[in-house]
């Protein structure tokens, strides 16, 4: 028995939409964790559940989120671009693979200068924390 093919697209269920949030953010960060061992590399993800509770997931190095994000701040804002721009290609592609329903050049890209300079000050500030964390 095979499994049932899903349309991704928003519950509105809420209770059904934390449940979702649930099982599958167990299965991101097992991939994460695993992603980070077999190729070892650096992995830093962050989510928000549905009831805005943050989770952070950082591999190996306790200093990788600070790392990390050190190296997206120093890069220069044009190879930013380009990396995200990549990254949005192949989610299109593998998308369009799967004949899904969602489309990642559909979320919110708002390409204004002010609003890079907004990720830029959000980047500074998060950087900022995690100094006066470090040196607690």
């Amino acid at each position: 028995m095979g499994r049932k093919k899903l349309n991704i697209q928003r519950l509105e269920d809420i209770k059904a939409r934390q449940a979702k949030y649930s099982k599958r953010k167990r299965g991101i960060l097992k991939k994460a964790k695993e992603l980070s061992i077999l190729c070892d590399v650096e992995v830093v993800l962050l989510l928000s559940s549905p009831s805005s509770k943050p989770t952070i997931f950082v591999s190996q190095d306790p200093n990788g989120l600070y790392s990390i994000l050190l190296k997206v701040l120093n890069m220069p804002f044009v190879e930013r671009e380009e990396r995200r721009a990549y990254t949005m290609e192949m989610l299109k592609k593998f998308y369009v693979n799967w004949e899904s329903e969602f489309d990642p050049l559909s979320l919110p890209c708002n390409r204004n200068v002010d609003t890079f300079k907004l990720y830029e000050d959000q980047l500074q500030e998060l950087k900022d924390k995690l100094t006066k964390k470090r040196t607690y």
